[in-house]
């Protein structure tokens, strides 16, 4: 018997994206291609940055 308690309701996924003052969250599969295009512009920013710096 273990002591892990699973929770009853799962959190839906959020993603809140803002410009300059103005704010929107969206929810579910929305937030979820929103956070995979925020996840890749980063690999490839990073990816740019080690390319720029070994040249």
């Amino acid at each position: 018997m273990s002591n892990y308690i699973a929770p009853r309701f799962q959190p839906k996924p959020k993603a809140t994206i803002c410009f300059k003052n103005n704010c929107v969250t969206v929810y579910d599969e929305v937030a979820d291609v929103v956070n995979a295009i925020a996840v890749t512009a980063t690999f490839v920013i990073a990816v740019s940055l080690v390319v720029k710096a070994l040249k």
